[in-house]
């Protein structure tokens, strides 16, 4: 692609302060708060507020959020782990050769209000419960249904409207709404109001957690109130790895951000450019790459504490000169695209990029009487293999796929980028990287090229719009490929900011694979 090809949205361009979120509802509140004032984290916990409602079905009270930031003051960068821990009364009997992708069986303690808390806590300037205003406002008087969700609410009716919490709130007088329609929480707007007066307390040592546990024992779950009065988001050190001048920060495991800088480092060895943009032999190449960096890098994904940090940064440093790692037949597995990024930076020069999730659609499809809370089914995260790193245990943080970066070029933040997408996350993230650092595309060009992704070894999907010789490539090395259609939703949608090389303006773009909107001023 040239800077005259045609793209579905322009690049949005702004001096003062940017945003990238997954609706263009959030993207609007949070940057009435740079506007207001606030800083780029003030703005990403108002747009994660504003998604936990217009989004509940893909993020919300019930989820986890992974963030990483950059801090203007501090000049360093800073990961927070708001994952949740498997029940600490978890049976494993109770899961008899399976684990559920629905039901409460599903469900690991949330990990989001207090990833809100810790963040405004550290690195914030405004108070949580002035940044939850516009959340309470759509829960309360409702937001327009927009198709994605329509579609979604009317796929789950059959397997999910039996629960009459979820019914009460998703299908308003008995049916599933249209497009266009008001969807009004009540419920979950009570839920916001007491966190925002109550602080992290009411959710994780209050009436919301008693909920909680008392819906988990109707239905036969696992929860107690210790697991919510233990629960701790967690800050960490961030791993990277540069990548043609480019420092790419991620989060260290539990989340698959390692398999990024896997791929980039191996990446980093061939003259992409000199291939060409999604040539055949370019996408050969990243494919092969892709299953290298993740055969070698699985058995690192699983509860941090079972490794010391000094351990995987030696990996890493070493990779990909070695790649010894186990082949752990199922270390890899992920059933979710329900998931939502938020990128935000401001004029003061700090950056955010966070990412938040239930996991599937209405993760596990229990939703908490009372609270218009949905639970996530992150627990689906977890393996039953004997010995595995990752093998289902109480008390132990799943691997996750949630995987913000953030890009720093010369000590300073110059991207942060993001994508729902499940397993896809890393994959996406990779090839857009490549677009822009490799083959010099603008953000939103680099985001709109088509993409392909790899779920299963010796399986590749590729878009429509790919060069048909991709496919044909591709077959003739063993890979069983299949052609998707030209926007397909399950390729993820990535959102970015990127800093001009003036330093004096900001760039943003977001996918029109799905809802995403950026906006800046």
């Amino acid at each position: 692609m040239s800077s005259e090809s045609v793209i579905h949205r322009p690049v949005v361009m702004g001096v003062h302060g940017m945003v990238a979120t997954g609706h263009p509802l959030a993207s609007a509140a949070a940057l009435d708060v740079l506007k207001d004032g606030g800083n780029a984290v003030d703005a990403a916990l108002c747009a994660s507020g504003v998604l936990s409602v217009v989004k509940s079905y893909h993020c919300g009270l019930g989820g986890d959020v992974f963030g990483i930031f950059y801090s203007a003051r501090q000049r360093r960068t800073l990961v927070l782990n708001g994952s949740g821990r498997s029940p600490r009364l978890l049976r494993r009997e109770a899961y008899s050769g399976i684990i559920p992708h629905r039901g409460i069986l599903a469900a690991t303690t949330p990990g989001t209000v207090g990833a809100w808390f810790e963040a405004a806590s550290k690195l914030g300037s405004r108070a949580i419960g002035d940044l939850l205003k516009p959340a309470i406002e759509y829960a309360d008087n409702g937001f327009p249904v927009f198709p994605h969700l329509a579609k979604v609410i009317r796929s789950s009716c059959k397997p999910l409207s039996a629960d009459p919490a979820w019914a009460a709130i998703f299908l308003p007088d008995g049916k599933a709404p249209d497009v266009g329609d008001l969807l009004v929480q009540k419920d979950l707007a009570a839920t916001l109001r007491s966190i925002a007066s109550g602080g992290r307390e009411a959710f994780y040592a209050g009436d919301i957690a008693r909920s909680i546990v008392r819906k988990s024992d109707d239905c036969g779950g696992c929860f107690s109130r210790q697991d919510f009065a233990e629960h701790q988001s967690k800050w960490e050190e961030p791993l990277s790895a540069t990548y043609r001048g480019y420092q790419v920060f991620v989060p260290p495991p539990n989340s698959y951000g390692l398999l990024l800088l896997l791929q980039l480092k191996h990446l980093a060895d061939h003259d992409l450019t000199a291939l060409g943009h999604n040539t055949r032999e370019c996408v050969a190449l990243q494919v092969r790459v892709k299953e290298e960096a993740w055969r070698a890098g699985q058995s690192w994904l699983a509860d941090p504490a079972r490794y010391r940090p000094d351990e995987i940064t030696q990996f890493l440093d070493a990779f990909p000169r070695k790649k010894e790692g186990r082949d752990l037949a199922g270390g890899l597995q992920d059933h979710g695209k329900s998931t939502t990024y938020i990128a935000t930076a401001d004029r003061f020069g700090n950056w955010a990029s966070l990412i938040q999730s239930v996991h599937q659609s209405f993760g596990c499809g229990v939703v908490v009487d009372g609270t218009g809370i949905v639970l996530n089914n992150r627990m689906s995260g977890f393996n039953l293999i004997p010995d595995h790193p990752n093998e289902l245990a109480p008390s132990k943080l799943p691997a996750h796929t949630l995987s913000p970066a953030l890009i720093l070029r010369d000590n300073k933040p110059v991207i942060a980028i993001g994508t729902p997408g499940g397993l896809g996350q890393t994959q996406f993230l990779t090839q857009t990287l490549c677009n822009i650092v490799d083959f010099g595309m603008n953000l939103q060009e680099a985001i709109e090229a088509p993409r392909w992704q790899s779920e299963n070894t010796g399986c590749v999907e590729l878009e429509s719009r790919m060069p048909r010789d991709v496919s044909e490539r591709l077959n003739s090395e063993g890979y069983k490929v299949t052609v998707c259609a030209p926007w397909e939703f399950a390729f993820g949608g990535v959102e970015a900011i990127r800093l001009h090389d003036s330093g004096k303006v900001f760039m943003a773009a977001a996918d029109p694979r799905r809802d995403g909107y950026a906006l800046g001023y």
